[in-house]
């Protein structure tokens, strides 16, 4: 059940996740930026010391893995922040990538040290190092250290907080149905870097407009008994729906991917035996 004082610090100071179960990997050695920039969306070569980036580790044909916050502490070495779900995926992955006598090594970290995650209109009072993340929230930020003084967030209340931000999690939003593009990882995409795992692919989307779906709010009568499940119009497919909770502000309400022929905020679609309005993301826009 949803902690309605939670809730409320949410929308008008900040409170604390305890995100200690997401996969914390180091990342080190002279080859580590070329590894990361060979394995993601992102530009890893062209990032500074002590910034924060969000990439996409895809698949050889662009279907989304994992959604990866990468860390540069120094020159070479970096701090790749995983899914919780998708830790144990994510050395074995990487390490088929690194080529004969390069320098690299990938330790992971997940339960050597904590880490937090603050969020709220008011996140930025916290003290000591921290990162923006969109992982989280209104105004989210990463720290290892536990922000003082804070309202810590359940589960339960956070996922209706990162549905109402349109948030994307692994193994819901994020899976091999879709591309980074779909998801809406643009600002996760670097256009201009070199080779990379699935860039052919990523690169021939955006340039001919080939993206068929995108990351959508659906606001709904009732919760849908099962999940995932099919969006239509007039039996044509137009998507389908990921997430659904009920929100204390919105209602019934769900994120989903929604064909392009639909994607007009109001656009009315049939899920079930239901009406599901298309609406824009973050639901409170």
């Amino acid at each position: 059940m949803i902690n309605l004082e939670t809730y409320q610090a949410a929308q008008n100071g900040f409170v604390m996740r305890d995100m200690s179960h997401f996969g914390r990997f180091k990342v080190s050695g002279a080859d580590a930026a070329t590894l990361l920039h060979h394995l993601t969306t992102q530009d890893i070569k062209g990032q500074k010391i002590g910034e924060a980036r969000e990439a996409v580790l895809i698949s050889n044909k662009a279907r989304v893995l994992d959604w990866l916050t990468i860390l540069r502490l120094e020159t070479d070495v970096f701090r790749v922040i995983t899914s919780p779900n998708r830790r144990a995926m994510f050395a074995p992955h990487a390490q088929k990538f690194v080529l004969f006598r390069q320098d690299v090594k990938i330790e992971d970290e997940t339960g050597a040290a904590p880490l937090w995650g603050a969020f709220g209109p008011k996140s930025n009072e916290i003290t000591g190092e921290k990162w923006p993340t969109k992982r989280l929230p209104n105004s989210g930020l990463l720290s290892f250290e536990a922000p003082q003084n804070a309202v810590s967030c359940d589960n339960e209340t956070f996922n209706v907080l990162r549905i109402e931000a349109g948030i994307p999690v692994a193994g819901l939003e994020l899976t091999e149905e879709v591309n980074p593009w779909e998801a809406g990882f643009e600002s996760a995409i670097s256009l201009a870097k070199g080779c990379y795992n699935g860039q052919e692919i990523v690169a021939r989307l955006h340039a001919y407009k080939k993206i068929k779906q995108g990351l959508f709010g659906l606001k709904l009568e009732t919760l849908p008994l099962e999940l995932p499940q099919k969006l239509t119009k007039a039996t044509k497919n137009a998507g389908f729906v990921t997430s659904a909770i009920e929100s204390p502000r919105f209602g019934a309400i769900a994120l989903g991917f929604v064909r392009g022929d639909f994607q007009t905020e109001g656009e009315t679609l049939e899920l079930g035996e239901q009406e599901a309005r298309v609406s824009l993301l973050p639901f409170d826009k």
